[in-house]
């Protein structure tokens, strides 16, 4: 066991996309960071990548583990007491998008969407808390956009991510006694190389084609996922509780919280008219 005080982030979903992305910046501000993922071929790329990036081959760590498994969350996190002797931060950016229409949602899709973006959270966030307690540190839960609106066309994925909202808030009022922080960070669609890709295959021929791009067509522009990255660092480090991105839309959001006609006249603005 390390007696090393220097902090330690783990971040779920860290081999890849916006996990790998936030990996590599906790990196880059001192943290020793461990990543977890269920494909141990892309952790040790991941690894290896960060690792050049790293001082010390050994601020760099990876677990392969299924987090929707308590006994895995479990084990995951007494390999970090066993790696590092403690923990910081966790990020829980394990997640699942969808594409589809309400009144045709299976339960067993929507099931699978709370399991990954709420249950995984859950898990990760109970197993890690004692590790938390110690060192004051914080929980970092990724949300979307989807956390605060429910616009048209994203399947049980608004369902989920609001769930995950609500999951935070909870957790931050419950935990605050025991010195943990718990924020939410919810960015609008993250520019990615295969934009639109991802929601191509297995969609109803009657979804509209705006249903298919990032956001399910909305004209918030693409946020880079070093702005994502940099927002959540924000929201552990100064233990800001609820990060939205971009920030102008917090105050959308608020109108049309307060006045939900105007918030349905907002959301079909910020999206297509196509149908």
């Amino acid at each position: 066991m390390s007696d090393d005080a220097t902090p330690v982030a783990l971040i779920t979903g860290g081999s890849a996309g916006l996990g790998f992305v936030i990996a590599e910046t906790f990196l880059g501000k001192g943290y020793r960071v461990i990543i977890v993922g269920r494909n141990q071929e892309r952790l040790d790329d991941a690894t290896n990548r960060l690792a050049e990036r790293s001082n010390s081959s050994q601020a760099i760590a990876s677990i392969r583990a299924d987090v929707t498994s308590s006994a895995d969350t479990n084990r995951m996190v007494n390999a970090v007491q066993s790696r590092f002797g403690r923990l910081d931060v966790l990020v829980n950016c394990v997640g699942k998008s969808d594409r589809g229409f309400t009144e045709q949602l299976d339960v067993a899709k929507l099931e699978e969407l709370i399991l990954n973006n709420v249950t995984t959270a859950l898990l990760c966030s109970q197993s890690a808390i004692p590790l938390l307690e110690k060192t004051g540190g914080a929980i970092v839960n990724i949300g979307s956009l989807a956390s605060k609106v429910g616009a048209r066309y994203i399947g049980g994925y608004s369902t989920a991510k609001h769930a995950l909202a609500g999951l935070t808030q909870q957790m931050r009022l419950e935990l605050g006694p025991k010195g943990i922080h718990v924020g939410l960070v919810s960015p609008g669609p993250i520019q990615r190389t295969d934009a639109g890709e991802r929601y191509q295959k297995n969609l109803s021929e009657d979804l509209p084609e705006q249903a298919r791009q990032p956001g399910g067509g909305t004209k918030v522009k693409g946020i880079a996922p070093q702005r994502v990255a940099n927002a959540v660092l924000s929201c552990a480090q100064k233990r800001k509780p609820d990060i939205i991105l971009p920030g102008h839309m917090r105050i959308l959001i608020a109108l049309g919280h307060a006045f939900p006609r105007l918030g349905d006249w907002l959301l079909l603005k910020f999206t297509s008219s196509k149908q």
